[in-house]
């Protein structure tokens, strides 16, 4: 029996028995829809996570921070870090701890260990790092010539790429020591520009701008002892000057009170300047550092919702402040405030390389004692959880392409007991074992062929309905960002030629029994058959 004859006696056997063969048929063409459909979506899926994430410049952005020292029992009394009561000791330990730390941050403030210029370098010359960005921030006042009163504005000073967004008119500095500076339309409205048409006529103008304690100044100090918590921005710029005034002359002026020498001497300690306070209790001093620039540009506000959709490595600085300096430029205003001349920074925004080693970067930095805050784990975490999910989906498609091989054992099984005298006859012209058991086994593999070609259609077919929904449904959950990812569903060459390989090859095991069945049949038996 040659191949061809082995192929007609084949497809004859599955013809005659039409409604068996059409069933199990099905039942291949159902699991390898379902295998073929699921390796798909898990494949898109994980296409999808790369697309989205390594294909946004925030993916490749490592905020660090500095780490918070640890508790120090030493600078505490012991009476106030005394565990009182009856309790198991890992009690006893939690409740010590948070004792030793509500001690420290009430008389004795632990100093972070802050990022120094020599860290910002090491930072800088990690493998695969871009850029590492720092930023200032601290109170201000705003003042314009048309403006009676200043604008009480949050300052800050660093790379200003991100801004650009937003900006309504205008452009942003063009050199990193440009003596300009954007602000926010909120700064401009205190300072009594209202009108949309107004906006135009600020850009090119000069401002004044004071940084560092202006909360904390003498003059403030002053106002409020005579005015009570008056808001320093609703003083006009005639009574800050003549606060300012009265607070250098007053110590000189004592001795022209009617007070007794007890009260002067008193009052003269009230006059003697505070000494300035460590970089830890910045916000305590009330020095000042004032420069003059000229507007170049005036960004939109960031609203509530604006702020909803941020994420924690979008700079905060930029999303809160009101007025925005050039990194040199604000190094050279703030660097003139005590506290920031000799300090460091808290945090830095490291920019990798795209198609870097992030996960590597990122364990490099926190070596360094740093902690970090980026999207590997994000991204670890996400394609952790796809993964799992195409797994399971994978997992039931074998299941339902297993209860096909069943199907297809019942069959031929079935058909090896109706067509037994037919075996016989095949023996009796000549027909070896093996051409017997090869006619089964091939009974097996055309269906395994059939229902994987007929299964493979039909779940491209699914995928291209499909496909539209699921991006819609993702693309809802985007909070309108738009979805970079063309696709969900992937078809590589190798699944189409993998789905049927396998489909064949588990149709072709299920008709393993069922082949040496017929295969040992005796012929004189299968003569008497029937």
């Amino acid at each position: 029996m040659n191949p061809i004859q082995l192929i007609k006696f084949a497809l004859g056997g599955l013809w005659r028995q039409k409604v068996r063969t059409a069933l199990t048929l099905v039942g291949v063409t159902v699991g390898t829809c379902a295998l073929a459909f699921s390796l798909a979506l898990g494949l898109g899926l994980r296409a999808f996570i790369d697309t989205e994430f390594k294909s946004r410049d925030n993916f490749w952005r490592v905020l660090v921070r500095v780490e918070e020292p640890p508790p120090d029992e030493k600078t505490a009394p012991p009476e106030k870090i005394t565990v009182i009561g009856n309790m198991s000791a890992e009690r006893v330990a939690r409740i010590r701890e948070a004792l030793i730390e509500k001690y420290q941050n009430s008389h004795a403030p632990r100093t972070p260990k802050l990022i120094t210029p020599d860290d910002l370098r090491a930072l800088a010359q990690l493998p695969g790092v871009a850029e590492v960005r720092t930023f200032r921030l601290g109170d201000g006042r705003l003042w314009a010539d048309t403006a009676d009163k200043p604008a009480a504005v949050s300052v800050t000073s660093g790379p200003l790429d991100d801004l650009a967004p937003r900006l309504l008119v205008g452009r942003l500095p063009d050199a990193p020591d440009a003596d300009e500076v954007v602000v926010s339309e909120f700064a401009l409205y205190q300072l009594g520009v209202r009108d949309d048409t107004e906006l135009e006529t600020v850009i090119g103008r000069p401002v004044r701008l004071d940084v560092g304690g202006v909360k904390n100044a003498q003059a403030a100090a002053l106002a409020r002892a005579l005015m009570g918590h008056k808001p320093p921005d609703e003083l006009t710029r005639g009574q800050i000057q003549a606060l300012e005034k009265l607070t250098r002359a007053l110590p000189q002026k004592i001795d022209q009170f009617d007070l007794s020498l007890a009260e002067k001497r008193e009052l003269q300690k009230l006059l003697e300047p505070a000494p300035e306070p460590t970089q830890e209790r910045a916000h305590e001093s009330g020095k000042t550092a004032s420069g003059t620039y000229r507007v170049c540009g005036v960004a939109r506000l960031m609203t509530r919702e604006d702020r909803k959709k941020t994420t924690p490595l979008d700079s905060w600085e930029l999303t809160h402040a009101d007025v925005f300096l050039p990194p040199a430029t604000g190094d050279r205003l703030f660097g003139r405030l005590p506290w920031v001349k000799e300090g460091g920074f808290l945090s830095a925004d490291v920019r990798v390389t795209p198609g870097g080693d992030l996960p590597g970067t990122v364990a490099a930095i926190e070596a360094m004692g740093f902690r970090t805050h980026s999207g590997a784990k994000w991204f670890a975490a996400a394609k952790r959880e796809v993964t799992l999910i195409a797994a399971g989906l994978n997992l039931f498609a074998m299941i339902a392409l297993f209860v096909a091989a069943v199907g297809i054992t019942n069959t031929l099984v079935t058909s090896v007991i109706e067509r037994t005298k037919e075996i016989g006859i095949l023996r009796a012209v000549g027909a070896t074992r093996g051409q017997v058991m090869a006619l089964f086994l091939l009974e097996g593999a055309i269906i395994g062929s059939g229902g994987a070609a007929l299964g493979l259609a039909l779940a491209r077919g699914l995928a291209a309905w499909g496909d539209d929904w699921v991006r819609g449904l993702i693309q809802g959950q985007m909070d309108g960002d738009r979805m970079l990812s063309t696709t969900i569903f992937v078809f590589p060459w190798w699944l189409w030629a993998s789905s049927v390989c396998f489909a064949v090859g588990v149709t072709t095991l299920a008709a393993l029994y069922p082949a040496r069945r017929a295969a040992q049949i005796h012929p004189i038996e299968a003569l008497r058959y029937g």
